[in-house]
């Protein structure tokens, strides 16, 4: 049986390993994390620790930005920097803690800081592994061109990987997505009412990204004919259809057919119709189409009124002409009569002059005979006694 026996030091020795390791402190600063990825406009905190030996007390500490100098020359001293003087905050003290805040961080921050301490017995030290800071802002990446049915990705990207664990925000036509909130928008299958202006941003800060514009293409749908007017006309006329779809791009491409027919009517988003029967057409995009449903277009004969409007309209017309004719006439005759009566009374002696006992005049009615017979009521029998007139 073998024995295995493991020294134990003395008590002394103990005591001593326990005194030294409690003396041990040596010059250093620690930087926690010593990178740091910030969105711009945001507040960054820079934590850190540090640690001097027994014995020195913190005399002057401050944040520095670079770590070259001339050796008669300190450090520049952030906090009385014009550029960041309004922006930092120290929140350490002057024992371990030197942590700072920076806000208002911009692309021109970008860069190394480090932390400088120095004692009351000229101890001077800076941490020159320092903090790395990055400013980055928030782009929105999405696919160039994107069609109905297509699974769609949208990515919140930054320049650097953010320091604190992000919680997103989605925006779509400036409506805040709450079910979405990592960095990557996922939309499956995509669909038209998903099209539209997308942003992203982080929860707690300001910042957002330019809004990109998400545009869904699909080919026609809801395809319909519109009337324009009543589908009722007379022969000789035509009712005027038109083709509505909706599609993304919007249809260029129509085609008219009639039912039962295998072979177009028509082309164009509008057509004419000038004969009975039951129309639709088709809308066209890279995408696809889509038929319309028929609508019903009758052509009847002109009705019988339209004929009698048309004759009496006619017959009228006639009749006022003749009756201006016949008026104007009157007028000239008149007119002459005034203007020479005794070349009237002259031509009427010498057609009674004439013997109406002659073959020639046996057709001569009596009322054409009578006209011969003096006007006993002219002035010019007016001196005869009434017996002698004719009765």
């Amino acid at each position: 049986m073998v024995m295995s026996i493991r020294m134990t030091p003395p008590l002394p020795l103990i005591f001593l390993l326990i005194v030294h390791g409690g003396s041990s402190t040596e010059w250093n600063v620690k930087y926690s994390p010593s990178h740091i990825c910030a969105l711009k406009n945001s507040s960054v905190t820079m934590s850190c620790t540090y640690t001097y030996p027994a014995g020195h007390q913190i005399k002057n500490v401050f944040w520095t930005k670079t770590t070259d100098k001339r050796d008669d020359e300190e450090f520049p001293d952030l906090s009385v920097d014009p550029e960041y003087s309004q922006r930092l905050q120290y929140l350490g003290d002057n024992q371990q803690n030197c942590t700072v805040r920076l806000s208002h961080v911009t692309k021109e921050d970008e860069r190394m800081y480090y932390f400088r301490f120095i004692t009351d017995k000229n101890g001077k030290w800076i941490g020159k592994i320092g903090v790395r800071l990055s400013v980055t802002d928030l782009q929105l990446e999405s696919p160039e061109r994107v069609t109905e049915g297509d699974s769609v990705r949208l990515t919140c990207r930054s320049s650097c990987k953010l320091t604190d664990t992000p919680t997103f925000i989605w925006y779509r036509n400036s409506q805040r997505l709450t079910e979405k909130t990592i960095e990557k928008l996922i939309l499956d299958p995509v669909r038209r009412e998903d099209a539209g202006r997308y942003r992203c941003a982080v929860h707690g800060h300001t910042l957002t990204s330019p809004d990109i514009n998400l545009n869904v293409t699909y080919p026609p749908r809801n395809v319909s004919v519109s009337i324009n007017g009543s589908a009722e006309i007379v022969s000789g006329d035509s009712v005027g259809l038109m083709c509505i779809s909706d599609s993304n791009p919007p249809a260029l491409n129509f085609s008219w057919f009639e039912e039962n027919q295998s072979s177009a009517v028509g082309s164009g988003q509008s057509f004419s119709a000038v004969q009975s029967g039951r129309f639709y057409c088709e809308a066209h995009n890279p995408h696809g189409a889509q038929r319309s449903d028929a609508v019903t277009v009758t052509v009847k004969g002109p009705p019988v009124l339209f004929y009698i409007s048309i004759g009496v309209v006619c017959g009228a017309a006639v009749f006022i002409t003749k009756g201006i004719i016949w008026g104007i006439r009157r007028m000239k005759e008149r007119k002459a009569k005034q203007q020479n009566p005794s070349r009237h009374q002259d031509d009427k002696r010498k057609a009674c002059d004439v013997d109406l006992n002659q073959p020639v005049y046996e057709n001569a009615t009596a009322f054409q005979i009578n006209k011969c017979e003096p006007e006993l009521d002219s002035s010019v029998y007016e001196n005869l006694p009434k017996n002698k007139r004719k009765p």
